[in-house]
Formats: structure tokens, C-alpha cells, sequence
């Protein structure tokens, strides 16, 4: 049996929905002090780099002493997303795998910046 597989369109707006509201929870139960440095490092990323990812954002986290811990790092989601909406990054449709030991190569999507200096 042969099967087809079609990358080009939209998940269902039922999983996408699923999606939204798991991003959402992730955000909300980040620490609140985490949320608002993380988001500073964003910046921090974008003023420095044409083109990030996530990995890029911790590179920067990482740089701070004693910087506050979250429950999970599933929240760089919606920070990421913050930050596309806030007009800070655009995403693009490239993917870049992931260099930390810990993530075993994941994708994540690169992001252009808005701020590059």
C-alpha cells in the first residue's frame, strides 16, 4: 500500500486550536520573572544576530548571573511568538536543528530580525 503525504496545507483547525491553547498554559504558568527576562534576551538576540532561533535566545539567558528559572522550557514557544507579534521577529520558512546536547538535534524555526544592528 502506498500512502501520500501533503506538508503544503494547514493543520485542522480543531489541532491547531489544540496547539493554541498548550502554547497558551505553557506561557501562563512560566514563571513571571522568567517570562519578562526571557523576553529581554529576545531582544537582546535580535539586536545582535540578522537571524535566530531559540537556541540563540538561551545563548543569551545563559550569559545572565543567576537568571530565574521556569517549570519547563516548552514556554520559548510563546515567547517566540510574543515577540513575532510585537514585531521584533518575522518567521521564516526555514528550520535550523538544534546544537544543544539536550534537545538531540530538534528543528526549530529560524527567525528574521527586525532590530539586527
Amino acid at each position: 500500500m502506498q500512502y501520500a503525504l501533503d506538508f503544503t496545507q494547514k493543520r485542522p483547525p480543531d489541532v491547531q486550536a489544540r496547539i493554541a491553547d498548550g502554547m497558551k498554559q505553557a506561557d501562563d504558568n512560566a514563571d513571571i520573572r522568567w517570562r519578562q527576562i526571557i523576553d529581554g534576551c529576545v531582544l537582546a538576540a535580535a539586536r545582535r544576530l540578522p537571524e535566530l532561533t531559540s537556541d540563540d535566545v538561551l545563548d543569551e539567558y545563559e550569559k545572565l548571573p543567576n537568571p530565574p528559572k521556569t517549570h519547563s522550557q516548552v514556554a520559548l514557544g510563546p515567547v517566540m511568538d510574543r515577540a513575532h507579534r510585537m514585531g521584533i521577529l518575522i518567521a521564516t520558512e526555514r528550520v535550523i536543528r538544534s546544537t544543544r546536547k539536550i534537545k538531540h538535534g530538534n528543528y526549530h524555526r529560524a527567525w528574521k530580525s527586525r532590530y539586527c544592528q
